[in-house]
């Protein structure tokens, strides 16, 4: 029984109080040895109060006990076993154990008191004397820690409850059956609430219900179960009745004043309509679900601009310095609209300036989720075609939204292509119900999160909220890394740059027919650049050339034999070329960070019609830098000597790059590949490959 209640409090101890604890129990020992027949000896036994006091305090009956049979245990081994017949204790030994069993109980009972008497007063300072319910203290810090959790994508809602008419009601029966009739609604609420959430009464005949994972449906539904069971209720002197506003937490919303703020204002709908009913924030809806035949939704009833001072837009009002604390005053709440300052704002549209891809072949489905994400403001391109997805990857979506299309082989594909493309990119698969084995799989080749069918438009908002949240860390992550990797005269860059270049310098060393290459792609790279016009204008000429002279520098990790094998390569040898770009990317991602060298390096062998590696990108899906590179470098590859083969001459290399064009790569660069070629010409010219050593026989391209 000791030893479990010794490792619960052991948690609590700090070190300070284990040095009193060992000290006061060790110290009487110690007297006892080296004084055994002296008075003092026995007297300095009454340390063992120290430890006592401490046990007692940290757990009351049980800690006294605790300390009681540790200090007589340790008496008796004392005196018995280590002392002695021979050399009998002092005569004051028996008095001060009587001591200790008479003083240990009285701490132990003093300190359960003191114990007893803080936790009343701290259950006074959270709860309402009247009802038993928390009180509006109680309230605040439970609301807020929920809606730090509803920030992080977890659901919730508030309800603010309101007596119809007490005030009336008190007159005709007096204050003795109103206080009689707000226990009664306490008790109903009280009874209604999970153990989960929370309702408190917040004053006067005011309550707030506080309810974890619920959207407004379910907070609705809770409010009506109250109401109907409070209107049926006989224990009342008449038919008091009570209305109710719900809201649901919304990503627009900044603080938990404002989620009670749009539950009040839904009261005072629900009372201004006639009482006795529940009213939900932002639904132009009755209390059964019918459509109300006033248009005016509740989202918007504040007051009149024209009552504001000087007219102003009460959602843009200059007084928010001095905004009010919230919750409002008792004979204002649900009786008049809430402060414009206390209201989330008008737009609830969280999505404003993201983008999403939509690849759902539900139509059904497609349609309903996108409708919800264009009303809250996200801007969607909707495919539903995995290829076509792809292609549309050549722009950054904020998120993707999937039922992996297809095969279940086809689906990770496309995650595999959105997340080598664009890393921060957030993708939610829709599986289907119960199906989680899709979902591991979708997980496994990157996703970030998944849902299954049905789709609750709730359970949506919550994982949207979560993985944009994500995705901001991941953008700002990357926007870190490049502020380090920006301008030359960066006291970091410099010398991180003069050493990429001398593992790009050891790299050509190990294969010298490759020597120079980097440095020869850049110059034709921003040649070709040159021609683009307003297109290449998003593409900065410095780090284009420095992705030139890096790409290849996860070579360094292929043995110097396969480099420089004069022979076809076997299958395994060849995995080992193709493995160079994902190596270089993982290398410099460390080191830079820059999205353009990243891309290049990552994706220079990837090709227009997705036959090439190492992630089988497609079209405009490959970055624009990456595409130049991979035709300049194709053609200084072919101009290039290697172990099994001469280098081609200028113009049958031109005629295989305008042969393979939308094939290996951009038709739309060939025309400014065209325009550059007299520059191209004189660049090789001034700059040729380092001639063939060797030429035997041909083997794959590079």
């Amino acid at each position: 029984m000791i030893p479990p209640l010794l490792e619960r409090y052991r948690e609590t101890l700090g070190p300070g109080d284990r040095w009193i604890l060992a000290g006061g129990f060790l110290l009487p020992s110690l007297g006892a040895l080296l004084l055994p027949q002296h008075p003092a000896g026995a007297l300095v036994w009454l340390l063992l109060l120290f430890p006592i006091f401490l046990l007692s305090y940290m757990g009351g009956w049980r800690g006294t006990a605790i300390g009681i049979a540790i200090g007589l245990g340790i008496l008796f081994v004392t005196q018995i076993l280590l002392v002695g017949p021979e050399r009998p204790p002092s005569p004051l030994l028996p008095w001060v154990m009587g001591g200790l069993l008479l003083l240990g109980p009285g701490l132990g009972w003093m300190l359960e008191r003191i114990r007893r008497d803080e936790g009343d007063v701290e259950s006074l300072a959270l709860t309402d004397p009247m009802t038993g319910l928390p009180n509006q203290r109680h309230a605040r810090v439970f609301l807020e820690t929920v809606f730090g959790g509803a920030e992080r994508g977890r659901p919730m809602a508030v309800v603010v409850f309101d007596m119809d008419e007490l005030d009336a009601y008190n007159r005709h029966y007096g204050r003795t059956a109103g206080d009689e009739a707000l226990k009664e609604f306490a008790r109903f609420l009280g009874g209604q609430t999970r153990r989960m959430n929370l309702s408190a009464r917040l004053g006067g005949e005011e309550f707030l219900s506080v309810m974890v994972d619920s959207d407004d449906d379910g907070a609705r539904a809770f409010a009506e179960r109250m109401r109907e069971a409070f209107a049926a209720n006989r224990l009342t002197r008449s038919a008091l009745t009570v209305s109710a506003g719900v809201a649901a937490y919304h990503p627009s919303m900044r603080n938990p004043d404002e989620l009670v703020a749009a539950a009040d204002l839904a009261l005072h709908r629900a009372k201004r309509e006639g009482r006795n009913r529940v009213r939900v924030f932002g639904r132009d809806m009755g209390p059964l679900g019918t459509p109300r035949s006033d248009p005016e939704p509740v989202g918007l009833d504040l007051q009149n601009p024209a009552e504001t001072e000087e007219g102003r837009d009460p959602f843009h009002s200059s007084s928010r310095a001095t905004r009010w604390a919230y919750p409002r005053a008792d004979s204002e709440i649900g009786r008049t609209p809430p402060s414009p300052d206390l209201l989330p704002r008008p737009t609830l549209e969280y999505g404003r300036g993201r983008k999403v891809l939509l690849l759902i072949r539900d139509e059904t489905m497609a349609r309903t989720t996108g409708g919800y994400l264009e009303r809250e403001g996200f801007v969607l391109r909707r495919e539903t075609d995995a290829s076509e997805a792809i292609r549309a990857l050549g722009e950054e979506f904020d998120v993707v939204l999937t039922d992996l299309p297809g095969s279940a082989f086809s689906g990770m594909e496309f995650i595999q292509a959105v997340k080598s493309r664009w890393p921060a990119t957030q993708i939610l698969v829709i599986a289907e119900a119960q199906d989680a084995q899709s979902a591991a799989d979708a997980l496994a080749a990157g996703a970030d999160r998944f849902l299954f069918t049905p789709v609750r438009m709730r359970s949506l908002q919550s994982l949207m909220v979560d993985v944009l949240a994500r995705r901001d860390r991941m953008l700002e992550a990357r926007r870190d890394r490049n502020r380090l990797a920006e301008g030359d005269g960066n006291e970091l860059r410099r010398p991180l740059l003069r050493g990429l270049l001398s593992l790009v310098r050891t790299q050509e060393l190990r294969d010298p027919f490759t020597r120079g290459h980097g440095r020869r792609v850049a110059d034709y790279s921003l040649a070709i650049l040159d021609q683009l016009g307003s297109e290449g204008r998003s593409i900065d000429p410095e780090r284009l050339r420095l992705a030139c002279w890096v790409h290849d520098l996860g070579k360094i990790e292929v043995p110097k034999a396969i480099l420089n094998k004069a022979g076809a390569l076997s299958p395994e040898e060849f995995d080992r070329i193709r493995a160079h770009p994902e190596t270089g990317r993982t290398l410099l991602t460390p080191l830079l960070g820059d999205e353009l060298v990243l891309a290049v390096t990552g994706w220079h062998h990837e090709r227009w019609d997705g036959s090439g590696y190492p992630d089988g990108l497609s079209g405009e899906a490959i970055p624009l830098a990456a595409r130049i590179v991979a035709m300049t470098g194709a053609l200084d590859a072919m101009t290039s000597a290697r172990a099994y083969r001469p280098g081609l001459a200028w113009a049958d290399a031109v005629r295989q790059i305008r042969d393979r064009a939308g094939s290996h790569f951009d038709p739309g660069l060939v025309e400014p590949f065209n325009a550059a070629l007299p520059t191209l010409r004189r660049l090789f010219e001034q700059n040729p490959p380092p001639p063939a050593l060797v030429s035997p026989e041909d083997r794959s391209e590079d």
